[in-house]
């Protein structure tokens, strides 16, 4: 029955004008976009001639102005009425974007910080300011591609470097043959995590191995070895002041979400128990 009347031209026409009118007519009603005046300000047209010249790297033509500032009318006109519809209501990326501006407008200016709160900062914190380990050393690898004997190989080859002193050996690789202070991270990217370990425990001047990865066996010589240590604080001191430029943001942020929230009343059903009823 309802699928035989939409059919129905006249009803389709009605319905249709129906739709004009709520757009053109009356779709303002409710909305907060009740003023039809649009203004192009002097304001707005330098702002619009500043931004050409920032793309294109010259002032705009009349007629090249004059396409910017009808552009600028037609997203007013289109944006108003879009508002009149609703159409940013339950949009998850405009909710989203407004989210991040008022975010922005929460954050304010903070003052710069005193060089004692710096400080104090970066004393409260000193574990993330640490430097990590770094290490120096020469490889030799034997690949897992010998199969079986790889690690017989690379015993037997270690034994050599050691009674000859010679650095001769291994297999071709596609790894550096020597790191300088690099760090241990970057060596457990490299290599993996227990080759990491077993490294930073190897008393430096002398071949040791092998330490196995998923390259095969390494025979290693370290040559230097700096443990985790703290900076001084002048070495770090932009960061910590980024830091704390970054935390006292998200206490501003967070400070004002708390004062607008206060004047909501939240209610969360239970989303098991809204499940179960009938």
């Amino acid at each position: 029955m309802l699928s035989r009347l939409l059919r129905e031209p006249l009803l389709r026409f009605l319905l249709l004008g129906g739709l004009l009118f709520a757009i053109f007519g009356h779709g303002d009603a409710g909305s907060g976009v009740a003023d039809k005046r649009i203004v192009v300000t002097a304001g707005d047209i330098g702002r619009l001639s500043e931004q050409f010249e920032r793309t294109w790297h010259r002032p705009p033509a009349v007629d090249e102005l004059q396409a910017q500032i009808d552009d600028y009318v037609r997203e007013e006109v289109l944006y108003r009425t879009a508002l009149s519809l609703g159409l940013d209501r339950d949009d998850t990326i405009i909710r989203r974007r407004l989210r991040q501006k008022m975010d922005f407008l929460s954050e304010g200016t903070s003052p710069e910080p005193q060089e004692a709160e710096l400080l104090a900062y970066f004393h409260a914190r000193e574990d993330r300011f640490r430097a990590e380990p770094t290490i120096s050393f020469r490889q030799i690898l034997v690949s897992g591609n010998r199969g079986s004997t790889a690690e017989g190989d690379a015993r037997q080859l270690l034994t050599k470097l050691v009674a000859t002193g010679s650095s001769e050996g291994g297999d071709p690789s596609l790894l550096a043959e020597g790191f300088d202070a690099a760090p241990l991270s970057r060596i457990a990217d490299l290599f993996g995590e227990a080759f990491a370990r077993a490294i930073a425990g190897v008393r430096p001047g002398e071949w040791a191995g092998p330490l196995p990865s998923a390259y095969g066996y390494h025979l290693v010589r370290v040559t230097s070895f700096e443990p985790a240590r703290l900076p001084p604080f002048e070495q770090v001191r932009a960061a910590v002041q980024r830091e704390w430029f970054a935390a006292h943001r998200a206490a501003a942020i967070d400070a004002q979400y708390r004062k607008l929230l206060a004047q909501y009343q939240v209610r969360i059903d239970d989303a098991q128990q809204a499940a179960a009823r009938p």
